[in-house]
Order: C-alpha cells, then sequence, then structure tokens
C-alpha cells in the first residue's frame, strides 16, 4: 500500500515488527514515498510473517541500506516456556538461590493461593562447582577445570542448548565463568553459554542469576531465528546489516542479539513508544501518556516532558529481570483478549488471547470465543467491510454467535457494550498505575493511541480518566514499525560498585574507567571511535534503603553534593521526599552509548485518496443505538474538523470520536480528539 510520496531526507530504510496478531511494515521506496505493508503473524514459523510482508509489499531489499526488526520472539519463548533446554551452574552452596528467589509478591499480598512463578528451569538442572570469590573480587577457593568438567559433561550429555553461568561476586571477579566459558567452548561448541558478568554485572545473586538463566533460556531461540531471518533477507537481496530493537528503545546489530537475549524483550512497545514520542513531538504536546492497544495486550507508559522513565528492571510474568526498559505497564487487553463467563458467574475479559490463530469469531478462521474484536464489530465501533482498509472483510455474523454463547442477560448487543466497558476500565487502570499511583494527574495530560486499537478505545478510556486530548497518528496501527525507522542506536552497559557517595564517585580517574567500558562495549557492538554520545548513569540510595534510583548526568567530573542533589530530585519526584540527615550511597554506575538518528520523516497527508466520506453507521452505546458518520481518514484533508458520534475508518485502525468529543485532522496529519467543554 501507499500512503503518498512525500520527500524524505533519509537513506532507503525498512520497519518491520511482528506482533501477536499481524506483522507491520513501514518502509520507503526508491522514490522517496513512505509506504506500508500488514499479513497476519505464523506463530509456527515467525520470521515467515517477515518475508511474506516485504514480498507482499514488493520491497527490493537489493537497494535498502537498513533493515529494522521488532520482535516478541523472545516475549513469547519466556511466556510460553518454549525456549531452549538450559542448566546453570553455580557457587557451591548457592544451589536454591534462583529458586528461593525474593519475599515479594508482586502486589498481591491479599491472595491466600498465591504461587509464585517459577523459573524456566528445574532444580535438577542446577549444578555446583567448587570455587569462591569473595565480595572484593580476592580468589578464596580457585577454581579446578577437570572437576568442574565432571559437573558440565552430564548437562552436555544431556542435550542442553543453553547453560547460564552464575558464580558468586562475578560481577566483582569474573575470572571464573570466563574459565567455564572456555572450557565449553573447547570441549562443547555447539552449546550456548550466558555469563553473569555480561548479561547482568550486578550484585544481587537473585536477579542476576535469573537474568542470566532467561537469557539462556531465549538465546539459542532468538539466535536460530535471527540466522533464519538473516538468511531469508539475504535471499531477498538484502547486504546489510540487520538491526534489531531493545527493550530500551535503541537498536542494536542482529548478531547481538543472541548472547543478549533478553535486551530483546518488550521490543515492539519499545519501538510504539519511540514513534509516540516523535508523532507528540511535532505536534506541539510535551505531557503525554500512551496507549498501544494490540492484538494481545495493550501497553501504557507516562512521558512528561516527551521524557519517558527507564528502570533498570522488567517483570515479566512474575520474573524479575535486570534489563535497562521502558517503565510501562502492560495488561492482556488486545482485540484478540476471550471474553469468558468466570467460575464466579462474572464476564471477564483476558488475559488469555486468541491470538493470530485461530483468531477472534469474526475472522472466520476457526475461532469460537468472544473477544474484544466480536465485541467491537457487533457493537458497530469496528465496520466489517472497512478492516484492513477493506482487505479483509469480518464475519459479523460469527462474532454476534460468539457473543450469543456468553449467554449474557440482553444479548449479544449487551454483552458487547459490557466487554467494552471491561476493557476501557482495564486500561483506565493501567494508565491509573503509571500516573496517579506515583502522584501524578494524569488529566494533566494527552494520550497518543496507537496499535490496532488504540485509536478506537482511546477517547473512551481518557473520558474515564478525565482526560481532555487524544492523539491519533499517522496510521497508528503501524506505529512500532515506524519507530524502527526512527530509533537511535542504544547501548547500555552496567558496573556494579558500592560505595559512600563522595567526591571521587564521579572524578576524573572514575570518568577514564567508564569511559574504557563504554569503549569496550562500543566496539563489540561494532560502533566506531567518536561516532556515539555518552551518558552516565548513577544508581543511587539513601543508606538503609533497600533499592536504588538511577539519576543521568554527562561525561564530565562532578562533585558528591552536585550528585546528591540531582539524587534527592530524583527521590523527591518518585517518593515524594527527601532526608536531609540520610547519608547517601552509590550502588553502581550504568553507561548509555547512543548514537543519534537524524533522519528526517515527512509523513504524507491525507485528503488524496479515493473513498466516499458520510455514510451512516448504527452503534450501539452503553446510553443505546446512535446513528454515527463513518469516514475514511485518507480522505480527510488537513483541518476537517469531527463532531461525534464519528467512526473514522483507515487502512492500519479505527478511530471512534463518541458523543462529546469532537476531532481536528491537524497540519500534519495527524488527528486530534477533544473532549467538549
Amino acid at each position: 500500500m501507499t500512503l503518498g510520496a512525500s520527500p524524505v531526507s533519509i537513506s532507503r530504510r525498512v520497519g518491520v515488527e511482528i506482533g501477536g496478531t499481524f506483522t507491520d511494515l513501514v518502509w520507503i521506496d526508491k522514490d522517496g514515498a513512505l509506504r506500508i505493508g500488514k499479513t497476519p503473524s505464523t506463530p509456527q514459523a515467525i520470521h515467515e510473517a517477515v518475508l511474506r510482508v516485504l514480498d507482499d509489499a514488493q520491497v527490493d531489499l537489493a537497494g535498502i541500506e537498513q533493515v529494522a526488526h521488532g520482535s516478541t520472539v523472545a516475549t513469547n519463548a519466556l511466556l510460553t516456556r518454549q525456549g531452549a533446554k538450559t542448566a546453570m551452574v553455580v557457587t557451591s552452596g548457592f544451589r536454591d538461590a534462583l529458586l528461593i528467589g525474593r519475599a515479594e509478591r508482586n502486589g498481591d499480598i491479599y491472595n491466600m493461593r498465591y504461587r509464585r512463578t517459577e523459573p524456566p528451569l528445574r532444580r535438577s538442572m542446577i549444578r555446583e562447582v567448587k570455587e569462591r570469590i569473595l565480595h572484593d573480587g580476592s580468589i578464596l577457593e580457585p577454581l579446578d577445570r577437570d572437576a568442574a568438567w565432571l559437573v558440565l559433561q552430564p548437562l552436555v550429555e544431556s542435550g542442553v542448548e543453553g547453560i547460564a553461568i552464575c558464580l558468586i561476586n562475578a560481577y566483582r571477579n569474573p575470572g571464573h565463568e570466563i574459565v567455564l566459558r572456555d572450557l565449553l567452548q573447547e570441549r562443547a561448541p555447539h552449546v550456548v553459554v550466558s555469563l553473569s558478568h555480561e548479561v547482568s554485572p550486578e550484585f544481587r545473586e537473585y536477579e542476576r542469576g535469573l537474568t542470566t538463566t532467561v537469557n539462556a533460556f531465549v538465546g539459542p531461540t532468538v539466535a536460530r531465528y535471527v540466522h533464519e531471518l538473516g538468511g531469508g533477507l539475504a535471499q531477498l537481496g538484502y547486504a546489510g546489516v540487520l538491526q534489531v530493537m531493545q527493550s530500551n528503545g535503541g537498536m542494536m546489530p542482529a548478531a547481538s542479539a543472541g548472547a543478549n537475549a533478553v535486551r530483546m524483550l518488550l521490543s515492539g512497545p519499545a519501538a510504539g513508544i519511540r514513534a509516540a514520542m516523535w508523532f507528540a513531538a511535532r505536534n506541539g504536546l510535551r505531557n503525554v501518556i500512551t496507549l498501544d492497544m494490540g492484538g494481545t495486550s495493550t501497553d501504557v507508559t507516562i512521558a512528561p516532558d516527551l521524557q519517558p522513565k527507564f528502570t533498570p528492571e522488567l517483570v515479566i510474568d512474575g520474573l524479575a529481570i535486570r534489563t535497562a526498559s521502558f517503565d510501562m505497564a502492560t495488561i492482556g487487553a488486545g482485540g484478540g483478549s476471550i471474553a469468558a463467563i468466570d467460575r464466579g458467574g462474572f464476564l471477564a475479559v483476558g488475559p488469555q488471547s486468541a491470538g493470530a490463530q485461530p483468531g477472534p469469531a469474526c475472522y472466520g478462521k476457526g475461532g469460537e470465543q468472544a473477544t474484544v474484536t466480536d465485541a467491537q464489530v457487533v457493537s458497530g465501533l469496528l465496520p466489517p467491510k472497512r478492516f484492513l482498509g477493506g482487505r479483509m472483510a469480518l464475519r459479523a455474523d460469527l462474532a454476534r454467535e460468539a457473543l450469543d454463547a456468553l449467554c449474557f442477560p440482553g444479548g449479544a448487543r449487551a454483552a458487547a457494550d459490557a466487554i467494552l466497558r471491561i476493557v476501557n476500565s482495564n486500561m483506565a487502570g493501567a494508565v491509573r498505575l503509571v500516573s496517579a499511583r506515583r502522584g501524578i494527574d494524569p488529566s494533566d495530560y494527552a494520550i497518543v493511541a496507537y496499535g490496532g486499537g488504540g485509536p478506537l478505545h482511546g477517547a473512551m478510556v481518557a473520558e474515564e480518566l478525565g482526560i481532555r486530548e487524544v492523539l491519533v497518528p499517522w496510521a497508528p496501527g503501524l506505529a512500532s514499525a515506524f519507530g524502527l525507522l526512527i530509533a537511535d542506536t542504544l547501548i547500555d552497559v552496567a558496573v556494579s560498585d558500592l560505595h559512600p557517595l563522595g567526591d571521587g564517585s564521579l572524578d576524573v580517574s572514575r570518568l577514564a574507567f567508564l569511559s574504557d567500558r563504554a569503549a569496550e562495549a562500543a566496539a563489540q557492538n561494532g560502533l566506531p571511535p567518536g561516532s556515539y554520545d555518552l551518558s552516565i548513569g548513577l544508581d543511587m540510595r539513601y543508606a538503609g534503603q533497600a533499592f536504588e534510583l538511577t539519576v543521568w548526568t554527562g561525561p564530565h567530573a562532578a562533585k558528591a553534593n552536585d550528585l546528591r542533589r540531582l539524587f534527592e530530585t530524583e527521590h523527591r519526584s518518585a517518593y515524594g521526599y527527601v532526608r536531609d540527615s540520610l547519608a547517601v550511597e552509590l550502588v553502581g554506575y550504568r553507561i548509555r552509548l547512543s548514537r543519534p538518528n537524524n533522519a528526517v520523516v515527512e509523513t504524507p497527508l491525507p485528503g488524496n485518496a479515493e473513498g466516499t466520506a458520510g455514510e451512516t453507521i448504527l452503534l450501539a452505546l452503553s446510553d443505546g443505538v446512535v446513528e454515527a458518520a463513518l469516514l475514511i481518514r485518507e480522505s480527510l484533508p488537513p483541518g476537517t474538523r469531527l463532531s461525534g458520534p464519528v467512526v473514522v475508518a483507515e487502512a492500519t485502525s479505527t478511530t471512534f470520536v463518541p458523543p462529546g468529543w469532537s476531532g481536528e485532522v491537524l497540519l500534519t496529519g495527524d488527528l486530534l480528539l477533544r473532549r467538549d467543554l
């Protein structure tokens, strides 16, 4: 599909992102036109959907200089526990550290039947080696190679694909982990080895061990996927370096993906956040909340002054994984989320999803369970003949049958309304997690709604929260793929170093050490000297606190008082108070290498596409059945004003302007919805 021919000042690039239901493509052809593509995902052979969407769009990869990719392959492998056969090697005496974990219940403190999420390996696959390194890096007990092989050999013979090596205090002295890696490379080169001092070089044994284990579990799967995709791209003529999106919103070479698989967790949502910031900035919005509703989930993050928060730890399926990521809330509320009557007789929506296969009942691919998409069809909010720009007609009769099967009082329409209200409430709750629960009034922010379902629900969610503006960007269903085109290259490195905050914490000698570590990381990722910017993060806390906050600064020397002021500003923002009388500790350093993407992209303006506007449809809303205008977004030029209720259909998504709301097509072509006074 071509969405117009706008000149761009960047080299030819491709962004392709795999979601739970669809695989999305945004690319720039040889004439400078920004083009799109969309195809159902292929869960059984994930890379095939990427190759198919490129082939369907007739992308000439021989002339493409960069292919950027975001994928759910790492996340799905972890969630479904379909990763590699994995083992773990630890210091003698620490075999159960990973299984004991921590006492947190992840907010589920009142559940009498609480069960902690198990790590992706059994105790029988955790083995001990005799060695001991102390907290200062000195060696108390040397490692014997021959004795270590007697431990490793049975694991290799059992057919393990990945081995996580997590020795005590290896973040301070990695020598013994390196010996074990070299031993495995000599005698079992086919086994993928993950070393804790490389994957997560931080103190706290549980988090370091879990992160390394997850990396070993999903690493072989990611490596195979990247290899298959790279081979397929090469056959189509691509000769460049495949770039993949990380959870921190930056790109890294695909060759590094297998060894750093945990960095690919939530890569798709991260790309969407990058795109949301770009669209908000060009329309003059400063404080925004992103609402990304896809086929299986909804992801939400908050960005005051267009600066989304980062976290050094993300939680997936109850597992705390130490890798830099956008700070986002994720809930199981997507178009494919299944609606069912629970054991208590109440209607529940999600987190289970119909996915791409078989998909919602209205897809006509064999799905029989009612989903959010089926509710959208029955309510009239999703016109069946306009789905995917008319390329995929939906079956309203099958959607109605699926909702009738719920035996909900009032029939299918009442069930559809209840499903949509539950989903809207769940999404509003996710927004509150990143705003109100942190002392931030969401009504001071605007929502950027994207993904296949975000624009359909954006205004309804905003109304629950008292938010007055919702921005629907260009091609919202492809926002994550678009984000891949504009993302910077980012590499994060962590260094643990616990000590009281002092003038030497970030002096000239310390900066020299951190700069050397940055140069090593840059060389490993193919970044030449002078091609990147450097930022320094300091993990700081009050003495006695259990966890720390990260304060970012430039690569310049700083005094202790200046660093303390930065920390207390962050602490006040996060917790609402500071403690002048308490000493401050520095726990570790973070190094961020960034190579900015200075590309200038111009999205095409609507108003030139073929299509008839002004069709009248019926919507079944909470207040009854109402008439609404059905408009085609591609036919609405800048300056067009809308008054709800209106449904705006386009090739990648559908936007709903509820009663009491109005809309305006901005000069950029983006659509801004406002709640009427």
